[in-house]
């Protein structure tokens, strides 16, 4: 297995920690949480490549904001911690002794953000130590239930001491819960999901717990060593805790206390948009992550406010405004669902935004339980919409068109269509529908929360000049309130040469390594009077395809950009390649780890690749001939590996109908070239090194004549 690093979308020059603190929701592991000084989320932490995976900024910067050591004498001004658990709240803590919630942090892109630890004088229940902040435990059915671990000693902020703090309302009041704990830092917090007056600490001289939520401690099992435990964890299915220490290896122990189910609650709506008068549907799901069965469970919901009871499925029984479900069994390990629908009062008042269900839970027979985290449903207009993207780009050849969908999202709780409309611009535009066949200038309806998709079909005329460009904007309107619309633009390029030239050099490991190289390329297709059009990545990473297809030739290098430099484009490459095109691809560490593992490595660029270090990295002084192929007569060129600063050339082996045009010095091939109904040029070493401008500029000729031959 080959490790990737995850930083796509992640700004690698914020101030940090030295280890990042991250945070996988247990409910959802598509979804992964880091921080610097601000946080990042992934919604899609399972990709099937390390590439797609990216991150986006959902916080302002969450410490007080120093550049150097932080005012409490901590190492910096950085997140240290962050807090996940039921629901959809997120805690952070920095080293600068900073606390914060946020209630939708797991489904807005631009959530709301609390300062809790704000104090309004000593003793206040809302004053916190201004230590740092090293661990943040959250229950895993009820967000408002969350304790915090400090670093440090008391004597640093003697007016509040304490080592270990609870909340049960979401961070609105702290209380102390060191009880006898040593005076000591303590690292990392576990609930024990079975029994909720129990929580695990590590601490510099040992792990801790206490059965009584916080009012007694004690040393956790015997023969553990006096020592800093980084971090405490528990595996819930076997009841088994595990320890690392700072330098004492790691610990753990089983838990010898009876089996005992582990139940977590969540909930959520249909996500569909609702008003006055809708149905709102829930899904109440139980599951047990403890190491023993839960028999006779009762799940319980009340009806929300401003609502009223339409029907329960498996089932359930509305009494007096509670829904109950009753005698369920769920095994270890296993899972129980059950669904609600309500209808919102017709009559709702404008001063009511929302629907909030709360107070929902699940007990079992054996004792364990769990209340989940409040459901809040937004209220939507009856009219309202999303047009996406917001913004995109494609091309075509001059005297062709090219089409391009935009996807149009009911976000109103009625019903709707939508009148399509064009403006700006200089290129004809008009509209077809989702198949691109059939002209509309009005959607289907559309019912709430669904989407409709339009092709949107721009004529670039014969007389359009090389690079013109005609930006339109598109727009729908909703027929239930015409004052309701969205919009979004739409570019499109005239191509009307054969070349198209892609830089793809920015995305090196360090800003050092990132060295423009464009022009060595530029100028050897300038030299053999090749005309091209040129796509900046840095600039730009949303290549379109139909702009691809619209060239014969593609000429493609990557300097130093490192790990995987067209990973987020095989896709598209292939489908260019299945249309016949013409790749030349240069660079080097192209193929590094996984990188070179790929069906599109193996099936396009026709290169065997084990993923190994047996040909990754093998610096050559020289690239050789290959007699009866593109490069014969070259002789062997001197390559430059002080221009990138290193020597990560790769050697490769063609497989089926390839063939070998360089070998290295050691008289392995590290080039290739491909015939059949598409053709590839393959460099697995930077064309910017490769000997003179005039040998450049002759291998570019030899690699079109190669295209048009």
């Amino acid at each position: 297995m080959t490790n990737r690093r995850l930083t796509n979308g992640i700004n690698t020059s914020d101030r940090s920690e030295f280890y990042i603190p991250v945070a996988l929701n247990q409910l959802n592991t598509d979804q992964l949480f880091t921080a610097t000084y601000r946080v990042y989320r992934t919604d899609n932490a399972k990709a099937a490549s390390a590439a797609d995976v990216h991150f986006k900024t959902i916080s302002p910067d969450l410490t007080s904001g120093c550049t150097g050591p932080a005012p409490n004498g901590a190492r910096a001004c950085v997140i240290s911690a962050i807090g996940i658990g039921g629901g959809t709240a997120v805690y952070t803590g920095s080293d600068d002794g900073l606390v914060y919630f946020s209630p939708n942090a797991m489904t807005s892109d631009n959530p709301t953000w609390i300062r809790l630890n704000q104090s309004n004088g000593v003793n206040d229940k809302n004053t916190l130590p201004r230590r740092p902040v090293a661990s943040i435990a959250v229950d895993r059915s009820n967000y408002r239930v969350a304790y915090l671990a400090y670093n440090g000693y008391n004597a640093a902020t003697s007016h509040q001491p304490g080592h270990v703090f609870k909340t049960t309302d979401a961070g609105s009041t702290w209380t102390d819960v060191s009880g006898n704990l040593p005076d000591n830092p303590v690292n990392s917090l576990t609930i024990d999901p079975s029994y909720p007056n129990t929580l695990y600490a590590a601490t510099d001289v040992g792990p801790f717990v206490t059965y009584n939520g916080g009012a007694t401690w004690s040393a956790l099992g015997t023969g553990f060593p006096i020592v800093a435990v980084d971090q405490i964890d528990m595996d819930t299915y076997h009841r088994v805790l595990a320890a690392g220490t700072h330098g004492r290896g790691a610990w753990s122990l089983n838990d010898a206390s009876p089996a005992a189910p582990a139940l977590v609650i969540s909930k959520v709506d249909a996500g569909v948009p609702v008003g006055p008068g809708s149905n709102l549907d829930y899904a109440i799901t139980v599951r047990n992550i403890g190491n023993a069965g839960a028999t006779g469970v009762t799940i319980t919901d009340p009806v929300p406010a401003n609502t009223s009871f339409v029907s329960a499925g498996e089932s359930g029984v509305n009494n007096d405004g509670t829904v109950r479900w009753s005698g369920l069994s769920i095994a270890s390990g296993g899972s129980a669902t059950v669904h609600l629908r309500v209808r919102i009062d017709p009559d709702l008042k404008n001063k009511f935004s929302t629907i909030v269900d709360d107070s929902f839970g699940a007990t079992s027979a054996e004792g364990p339980s769990a209340t989940g985290s409040p459901t809040v449903t937004p209220i939507a207009p009856p009219f309202a919409l999303s047009l996406a993207p917001a913004s995109q780009t494609d091309g075509a050849h001059v005297g062709q068109s090219v089409t391009d969908l935009v996807t149009i999202t009911n976000l109103g709780f009625k019903t709707d269509t939508y009148t399509m409309s064009a403006a700006g611009g200089t290129f004809p535009v008009s509209f077809l529908d989702s198949t691109c066949k059939t002209a509309i200038t009005t959607t289907p309806a559309v019912p709430a929360g669904a989407s409709t998709s339009v092709c949107v079909k721009v004529d670039v005329p014969a007389t359009a000049t090389d690079s013109a460009t005609s930006t339109a904007t598109i727009t729908a309107t909703s027929t239930g309130s015409p004052k309701v619309s969205a919009s979004g633009t739409d570019k499109t390029i005239a191509v009307a040469v054969d070349t198209l030239v892609v830089d793809d050099d920015a995305f090196a490991d360090t800003a050092a390594h990132s060295i423009d190289v464009n022009s060595f390329y530029t100028a050897a297709l300038t030299a053999k009077g090749k005309q091209f059009q040129l796509w900046d990545l840095a600039a730009d990473k949303n290549l379109p395809l139909n702009y691809m297809k619209a060239f014969k030739h593609i000429v493609w290098f990557t300097g130093n950009s490192f790990p995987a430099p067209i990973g987020l484009y095989e896709t598209k490459l292939k489908a260019y390649l299945d249309g016949g095109g013409h790749l030349f691809l240069s660079g080097q560490d192209l193929l590094d780890g996984a990188a070179g593992t790929s069906a599109f490595v193996h099936d396009y660029l026709h290169v065997t690749w084990d993923g190994t270090e047996a040909q990754n990295d093998k610096p050559t002084n020289a690239v050789h001939e290959v007699a009866g192929s593109l490069t014969a007569g070259v002789g062997a060129v001197p390559l430059n590996p002080a221009l990138l600063g290193n020597t990560f050339m790769d050697q490769i082996t063609p497989n089926g109908t390839a063939q070998t045009i360089f070998t290295d010095d050691a008289s392995k091939p590290d080039a290739l070239s491909f015939s059949g109904t598409y053709k590839v040029v393959f460099l697995a070493f930077p064309m910017e090194e490769y000997g003179t401008a005039d040998q450049r500029a002759d291998l570019i000729g030899r690699v079109f004549t190669f295209f048009l031959s």
